[in-house]
């Protein structure tokens, strides 16, 4: 499982700019830590996908916010964090 970061309206230049590097790095982790805190198992995050995707999708924007207000990112950047279930595996 991977977070990913994802521009949701942002101007390009100002997305990388706030995703790049460190910044990144801890907004990904902070959605980990985020869903760690949740105990969700990547089958339990599989299922809801599945079978409740308003749930997921609801998830993901409290992952988002959260990872926003402890990184000290602006909460109303027009960036969406996301759930990559499938990680970086290869086909």
């Amino acid at each position: 499982m991977e977070i990913t970061i994802q521009n949701a309206g942002e101007d390009e230049t100002n997305f990388h700019d706030m995703v790049a590097g460190e910044v990144g790095t801890a907004l990904r982790k902070t959605g980990k830590d985020y869903l760690g805190s949740k105990n969700l198992s990547e089958n339990q995050l599989l299922a809801m996908q599945r079978d409740d995707a308003e749930a997921f999708k609801q998830l993901e924007a409290d992952m988002t916010q959260h990872a926003l207000e402890l990184n000290n990112v602006r909460t109303n950047a027009g960036i969406a964090l996301k759930i990559n279930l499938t990680g970086d595996k290869k086909t």
